[in-house]
């Protein structure tokens, strides 16, 4: 191979390098618009908004710290049972998290205040006074008359 042939052919092998490197995995570059968006929807207390962009910034690369976003907005919408979930599967795929003690914190909240609920829906549920019986008495076939009519 001649010279110039040389450095056109490391020129481009750089270049497509270079081009490739710019331009970045799409799934990346996806998730982080996604994973942006939900912050600022979550700074504006939007957190159903910021629940679906976060939900989509790791459906678009499952990026086990998306799901401690996840989990937060589930705990500020009071969706107990969400939050708990996507907090322990966090746990699980980031054994080594920093913020693990604090996540645990969390889920104990969490799983405090779900007794809670639960207990104040129970004693709900017993309180309630039996329903009325139907009104109009007794159903027509029932009556005497009824049964009289029908054997004439």
């Amino acid at each position: 191979m001649t010279r110039p042939l040389i450095r056109t052919v490391v020129t481009l092998v750089v270049t497509l390098l270079f081009v490739g490197s710019a331009l970045g995995d799409p799934a990346e570059r996806a998730a982080k618009r996604h994973f942006d968006r939900g912050q600022k929807l979550f700074n504006l207390g939007k957190f159903d908004e910021a629940l679906d962009e976060y939900q989509q910034a790791y459906d678009a690369k499952p990026i086990p710290d998306f799901l401690f976003n996840i989990g937060q907005c589930h705990r500020n919408l009071n969706n107990y049972d969400a939050a708990i979930f996507s907090f322990k599967k966090f746990l699980k795929l980031s054994p080594d998290a920093e913020n693990r003690d604090q996540v645990e914190e969390y889920i104990a909240d969490l799983e405090a205040e779900q007794e809670k609920e639960n207990s104040r829906k129970l004693k709900l549920v017993k309180e309630q006074p039996p329903p009325p019986p139907p009104e109009g008495g007794t159903p027509v076939y029932k009556k005497w008359w009824f049964w009289t009519g029908i054997a004439l």
